[in-house]
């Protein structure tokens, strides 16, 4: 199995009245085909998450690090990771203001690419069902769709980092509890995450050169040549992986987008030599930036509009001076309902 090792502790901390109680495992148990069930199902959770932060350890305050070098190298076993584990839970929560009731679940897993450790805050929810007698009876079952955080750590990466590396570190994705500040820094405190990087700005600078790039290109391969750059780094954010620009430069190639392999990856390296930014060979992307550049939207209290940025200067035509927008392709759908509304005024 992937999963080498699985634990979970259940903490309740209520500030107002200075109350912390923290229940343990009596022992470790090796992990079984529940526990990999029970990942590949919070994994799918947590990439599904929008929010999330890529970065590194703060080398000054991340005890993890150290810990997790030592679980690998065989000088501290998982029962001794878990129980300095759930005393810095008590020490980063200790003090604060922040409410938590829910498990914080561990587990190592063991994959071809590296070792990981996966952290996830989970809530709890009741529920009914029937005994063996048919008989209604109470159950607490595990919550995986109101994931509350998680982390996710390359221990392979975070390992073998240098400053002396093309990209920044992003060996640890972070999801924050939502809704409360002061359980999202405790909790970042508690995995030890350093200043993440700005994958908005990132992905923005990104999209300038897939727009130059495309610049000169005849309009149907460049709009084919942007919908598959986005579509790609769509298809890696849903695997939680990075874009590796080499990688995208031999998709499209085989999407016949362009024809040259390395055509796209010379081409960012030159862009951001050009604009004088720090070199990077991949891209942590933002979906939310992505969806942007293959779609113009924008509402206000009485509108609503959307539309494929491919529409405009054809189906659409913008007027900078008037400020307005003519439609000159109106949806059928769209087309029936206004007759319907103009009928139904005469």
């Amino acid at each position: 199995m992937a999963v080498s090792q699985f634990s979970a502790a259940y903490v309740q901390h209520a500030a107002q009245a200075g109350q912390l109680r923290l229940q343990k495992p009596a022992a470790i148990h090796a992990p079984t085909g529940r526990a990999e069930y029970l990942l590949r199902e919070l994994k799918q959770a947590f990439v599904g998450k929008a929010g999330k932060s890529h970065g590194g350890f703060a080398e000054e305050d991340a005890p993890l690090k150290p810990w997790l070098a030592e679980l690998i190298e065989a000088k501290l076993g998982f029962s001794g990771l878990c129980d300095k584990l759930w005393q810095h839970l008590e020490t980063t929560l200790a003090g604060t203001s922040a409410d938590l009731d829910a498990h914080l679940l561990v587990f190592i897993e063991s994959l071809a690419e590296g070792d990981f450790c996966h952290l996830f805050l989970l809530d709890h929810k009741e529920g009914l069902y029937l005994d063996s007698d048919l008989a209604l009876a109470d159950s607490l079952y595990l919550d995986i769709s109101k994931l509350l955080g998680g982390a996710r750590i390359n221990i392979s990466e975070a390992m073998s980092a240098s400053a002396d590396d093309i990209d920044p570190p992003s060996y640890i994705a972070l999801l924050k509890p939502r809704g409360d500040k002061e359980l999202a820094d405790v909790f970042a405190a508690f995995v030890g995450s350093g200043e993440p990087r700005d994958s908005k700005a990132e992905t923005e600078t990104f999209l300038e050169a897939v727009a130059e790039f495309t610049h000169t290109m005849e309009e149907q391969q460049a709009q084919q040549c942007r919908h598959e750059v986005v579509e790609f780094c769509l298809g890696q954010d849903k695997l939680g992986a990075p874009v590796e620009f080499e990688e995208l430069s031999s998709a499209l190639v085989e999407a016949k987008a362009v024809e040259d392999e390395h055509s796209f990856a010379e081409f960012v390296n030159a862009f951001q030599q050009r604009r004088d930014l720090a070199k990077t060979a991949a891209l942590i992307p933002d979906r939310s930036k992505l969806r942007q550049f293959l779609r113009l939207s924008g509402r206000s209290d009485q509108m609503s509009v959307s539309f494929n940025a491919d529409c405009l200067g054809d189906a659409i035509v913008y007027n900078a001076e008037e400020g307005s927008l003519t439609i000159k392709s109106i949806p059928s759908a769209l087309k029936l309902r206004l007759l319907q509304h103009i009928q139904g005024d005469d």
